[in-house]
């Protein structure tokens, strides 16, 4: 009993209480990420300023539907509310599944947060692609472990990559009520498939071996959301810069 408990909560804190830490956090500051922007510069701004970041979104819950093969009813990547328009969504995925699988199930917690994950890794790979000493900087920070990346920073390429960076910033990680009841269909299922690998793996491995594991898995992903978290308040940073100026 001793054993599995030291496992679940070492599991729980590497698993859950970080990564949920980290998501929510992300969300809430994206979230008012958007919300200056209509404050400070009108409604359609942040198609103008989160376009980019909404097609990634939808697009994350699109891709993770059909891993979990879903039946995708309908899908807007963009959309352009019309004046007077009583829907105010800037895009969509309409999806069902089988209430009788429990993989289909289990695959709407996953489908509610996947903007998290899309957003994450879209913003990860710009930095590496268009600023690698940023990128190398912020691995050497992360890891501990001194990196030099190949390269000068390009002045173009920086333009693109804050445009690009704050686009996202502000419409790919607001995750909306929607998104949040749709991920609670399939947390029960995925509650009782988490305890029955913890229990298995209790069997076969012990507390220190399971937290190394954990750990060597986990870690990049931490790096991943905690520049995605960075980059988000950087770009509420400037938001707020932004909105003295136009006041």
């Amino acid at each position: 009993m001793t054993k599995f408990l030291q496992i679940f909560l070492d599991a729980s804190l590497y698993l859950l209480l970080i990564p949920l830490l980290f998501g929510s956090t992300l969300s809430l500051v994206s979230h008012r990420n958007k919300s200056l922007v209509v404050i400070y510069f009108g409604f359609f701004a942040q198609v103008i300023g989160g376009g980019i970041g909404i097609i990634i979104h939808e697009l994350s819950h699109l891709i993770v539907s059909l891993l979990f093969r879903h039946q995708i009813k309908g899908v807007a990547l963009l959309r352009i509310p019309r004046p007077n328009d009583g829907d105010t969504s800037l895009g969509y995925v309409q999806h069902a599944w089988q209430t009788t699988s429990l993989y289909q199930r289990s695959g709407n917690f996953f489908i509610g947060v996947a903007p998290l994950i899309g957003g994450t890794v879209a913003l990860v790979a710009l930095t590496r692609w268009l600023v690698p000493p940023i990128f190398a900087w912020w691995q050497s920070l992360a890891t501990g472990v001194s990196t030099t990346a190949t390269g000068d920073l390009v002045w173009w390429k920086v333009l693109i990559w804050v445009v690009l960076l704050i686009n996202i910033s502000v419409g790919g990680f607001d995750l909306s009520t929607a998104d949040l009841e749709n991920s609670s269909h399939g947390l029960f299922i995925l509650v009782v498939f988490y305890l029955l690998v913890l229990i298995i793996a209790c069997l076969f491995f012990t507390p220190t071996q399971i937290k190394g594991a954990l750990l060597s898995f986990m870690v990049p992903v931490y790096w991943a959301l905690g520049l995605a978290l960075l980059i988000n308040l950087i770009t509420l940073t400037v938001l707020k810069l932004l909105g003295r100026a136009h006041v």
